[in-house]
């Protein structure tokens, strides 16, 4: 790994390398999602509700490492900088963390399975914890300049969505290939490690190949209650936590049950990696037009206006009759993934310019913490999601049985009921949330240039004071 000190000025090759490491980052959620709840009911045996219930219970210990894991990021000191030593780390522990998730243990009796499904999930939450609060620290670290960090980061979502075609197709169809030569089971164990491999490699390429430019400060951050909230102080930023934190949990309830919903209602369990990858190919062509977009509109507008977009297509996908055209539930899935990248796109944009009006507020980047707090909702509102998903499973009448090919209508019912809800309720309020943050290009290049006064001990101009004094009820708050 090389030093910290380094221009402003990002290269194809740092950027490129930057963003590799969200193919492990931006998707081992998704990969997840995707797999692992239909993994515990359907070849685990565990029910649904048991199930959700033990995603809660560990996300509840995730939520309590969280702040400390945040701290922890913040005081590392080394010549490699703060994020780069754990995120490389972290490039070893996920591959054993994977495969301590897949482990076939369907002869364990009822209660080993329930423990040994907490113990390994606790683990794997510890080793992702550790990596996304230190990989999203490093996207505000990367470079000191607006533009250079957007650019990185666009790439970086851009790269994350070839991974996410990746990570939504090709594991069901690996799980699918190996099925006929080894056991179910075993399929997903291999599966498990092979994602765990190439995840382990993105973060350890991304950590020797990239720089950190922010200076380290002196001194130590401690652990306080109040520290660990201090970036809820920042209006602008409690804004950008709420909505992201909105569409995400939508994101996470549609992901968990695709699987079941594919197989149980739409009648096309053999189609669902296609159909997932037209939904992530709509993703990926509209990366452009929506970093286009950013040049004209503010962020906050542009994830307004991918609100509606995603809201039709989930809707429509979720009405989807196996009697209706088949080329319809992938147009319907395309439309989704128009309304996603929006939603997606825009919060990590905007995440390092409200760590910036925080460094103006505090005098301190305590990026840290404020990736902390993101990773802390994330989580814990994608634990809340699938416990709620396992628990109206199991009331609606969800079996649990070896070789079932068929659920009760309130199942089906229950499934359409989750997508439809959840889709309007959860990106409604985050729509709302979004109408009510102002950070935009003009707001941070004046926030970037008193930063730069700041770090350099000279005061600001009485225009350039004036200007701060006039943004910080709308970003800082009271």
């Amino acid at each position: 790994m090389t030093d910290t000190i380094s221009s402003d000025k990002l290269s194809t090759r740092e950027k490129f390398f930057f963003g590799i490491g969200d193919f492990c980052c931006g998707n081992f959620g998704l990969f997840m999602n995707i797999v692992y709840f239909k993994f515990l009911t359907d070849v685990i045996l565990i029910p649904a509700g048991v199930a959700g219930t033990i995603v809660l219970v560990t996300k509840i210990w995730d939520a309590v490492l969280n702040p400390f894991v945040g701290i922890f990021s913040d005081n590392t000191k080394s010549r490699w900088g703060r994020r780069r030593p754990v995120i490389f780390a972290g490039g070893f522990a996920i591959v054993a963390a994977m495969g301590l998730l897949f482990l076939p243990i369907q002869g364990f009796e009822y209660v080993g399975k329930i423990i040994y499904v907490t113990a390994s999930w606790m683990f794997f939450c510890t080793v992702t914890t550790f990596i996304h609060i230190s990989y999203t620290a490093l996207s505000g670290e990367i470079s000191n300049d607006y533009r250079q960090r957007n650019a990185a980061n666009t790439i970086r979502l851009a790269i994350s969505l070839v991974s996410t075609l990746i990570c939504a197709t090709m594991p069901l169809l690996l799980r699918d290939m190996l099925i006929p030569i080894i056991s179910q089971a075993n399929a997903y164990l291999v599966m498990g490690l092979v994602f765990g491999a190439l995840f382990g490699a993105a973060l350890i390429l991304t950590a020797v190949n990239t720089k950190e430019r922010v200076p380290i400060p002196v001194e130590k951050t401690k652990f306080v209650w109040k520290n660990f909230v201090k970036p809820l102080k920042i209006k602008c930023f409690r804004e950008l936590l709420l909505f992201y934190t909105f569409a995400f949990l939508s994101l996470d309830i549609v992901t968990t049950l695709f699987q079941h919903f594919m197989q149980y209602v739409a009648h096309r369990e053999a189609e669902t990696s296609f159909v997932l990858g037209a939904l992530v190919i709509a993703q990926i062509i509209a990366v452009p037009i929506m970093y286009n977009l950013t040049k004209r509109y503010s962020k906050p507008l542009i994830f307004r206006m991918s609100v509606p977009i995603w809201v039709v297509g989930a809707f429509c996908l979720s009405m989807y009759s196996s009697s209706w055209q088949p080329w319809l539930i992938y147009a319907f899935a395309a439309i989704t993934g128009i309304g996603v990248c929006g939603c997606v796109m825009m919060p990590w944009l905007m995440f390092p310019d409200a760590v910036d009006v925080g460094e103006l507020s505090f005098k301190s980047r305590d990026t840290g913490a404020f990736s902390g707090m993101m990773v802390f909702l994330r989580q814990l509102s994608a634990a809340v999601g699938v416990a709620f998903i396992g628990w109206i499973m199991q009331w609606t009448g969800y079996r649990v049985e070896l070789g079932t090919f068929n659920q009760p209508d309130s199942a089906i019912m229950g499934f359409r009921g989750l997508i439809i809800v959840s889709t309007v309720l959860f990106l409604g309020l985050a729509f709302y949330f979004a109408t009510r943050c102002k950070l935009s290009e003009k707001n941070s290049v004046v926030i970037r240039e008193a930063l730069t006064l700041n770090r350099e001990g000279k005061p600001l101009p009485e225009e350039l004071q004036n200007s701060i004094d006039a943004l910080k009820p709308t970003l800082i708050g009271k």
